[in-house]
């Protein structure tokens, strides 16, 4: 996750195993800040500032992670939780710039409807019932039509309600961006929960949704316990397509239509040859996945060092994952005798990746996630102090 702007000092020395941070949020011109939301980003745990803009935080025996300061109005800012804990600080956050003016030409009703279909499809899943924004209406749309790009942005902090699994999630949302010809999505924000319920359906489905999760990979890799927990890692690569048009090919088509728009007539021949390189374009992917070595081992692409763990790859991996899901049978939770196989790649954006025993990684708008991870929305989302069977 990138840093956002912030400024924090921090005072004294470490306490010895201490589990508390203390502190004073407040302008740059020294006014107090009140109703700040602080908590550990993906927990449970939070507080909020109070008159005086002091708080006082029990991160709860967490080592890692990031700490979040959070008013609606002024702008989101971010923090190491390593290097606050046990030490009294003093925070500066400065009020939020006027959010952009979104044009939507031409803005009617149906614009937003195919917007925030596409955003909740993407951001949330497909499970309107079991998994609902109770602020949508605060979104805002940017869209470039000639390059296909969407923009959203959240004015205010989300207020999402997940029946399924329990929880009332404020999700700060940092960014969101859509590319409808690459058909991309990514998205960045910070999230607290608040449990509502522990029914046994609702234990049961933090339990489906936690088994061949991401969450559930990290942990896995974080403890050497991939092949204990039933996941299989190989090396992958995208390679180009050998039925794919070559570029000379490629290039008798880009000709002919530059032809044809020159000109701005249609009735430049359309011969053979360019019917049967258009064909190949068109059936064909330009890049198709080949596994270079299967069933790798944690160290042909982690690394160790000073008691952290690292990802530290090149080309793809891709985690197979064998799912077998939970039932409940005569009150007791029961693991189904059948599965289902899930796939998933991985690919970085930049040179390492720490993970950590919460079962997360630094820079996660950075890792690059396909097919069965990226699909793992909010809706499917867990607190990063979630334990299995709670």
């Amino acid at each position: 996750m990138r840093f956002l702007q912030f400024l924090i000092f921090v005072f004294g020395f470490s306490i010895l195993y201490s589990q508390t941070i203390s502190g004073k949020i407040q302008t740059e011109s020294g006014s107090a800040i009140s109703d700040v939301n602080v908590y550990l980003d993906g927990t449970k745990i939070s507080t909020v500032s109070i008159n005086d803009g002091s708080f006082q935080l029990d991160v709860q025996g967490q080592k890692s992670g990031n700490l979040i300061f959070q008013k609606d109005n002024y702008e989101t800012n971010i923090f190491p939780l390593n290097q606050a804990i046990g030490k009294t600080v003093k925070v500066i956050i400065n009020p939020q710039k006027e959010i952009d003016e979104v044009v939507i030409i031409p803005y009617t009703e149906q614009d937003y409807k195919d917007f925030i279909n596409y955003f909740l499809d993407k951001f949330l899943g497909f499970d309107r019932e079991g998994a609902t924004i109770k602020n949508q209406r605060t979104l805002k749309f940017s869209y470039d039509r000639k390059n296909q790009f969407l923009k959203v942005k959240a004015p205010q902090t989300l207020i999402i309600e997940n029946k399924n699994l329990g929880y009332t999630i404020q999700y700060n949302l940092i960014n969101f961006e859509a590319d409808y010809k690459k058909k991309t999505t990514s998205y960045l924000g910070t999230s607290f929960f608040k449990e509502n319920n522990s029914k046994k359906n609702t234990i049961l489905n933090r339990m489906n949704a936690y088994k061949g999760s991401l969450m559930h990979f990290l942990r896995s890799l974080y403890h050497n316990e991939l092949e204990k927990e039933g996941f299989i890692v190989n090396h992958a690569k995208r390679i180009k397509n050998p039925s794919y048009p070559t570029e000379v090919e490629l290039q008798k088509l880009q000709d002919h239509f530059e032809i044809v728009k020159a000109q701005r007539i249609s009735n430049v021949p359309w011969t053979d040859e360019l019917e049967a390189i258009s064909q190949k374009k068109s059936k064909n992917p330009e890049f198709v996945m080949a596994i270079l070595k299967t069933k790798i081992k944690e160290s042909e692409f982690t690394k160790r060092k000073d008691g952290r763990l690292f990802l530290d790859f090149e080309d793809l991996l891709m985690v197979n994952y064998q799912k077998y899901f939970y039932e409940i049978k005569k009150g007791e939770f029961v693991k189904a005798s059948t599965f289902s196989t899930q796939s998933s790649i991985l690919h970085p954006e930049a040179l390492e990746f720490e993970v950590f025993p919460e079962g997360n990684t630094s820079e996660p708008d950075l890792l690059i996630l396909e097919e069965h991870f990226s699909n793992q929305n909010v809706s499917k989302m867990l607190p990063l102090d979630y334990q299995f069977g709670n």
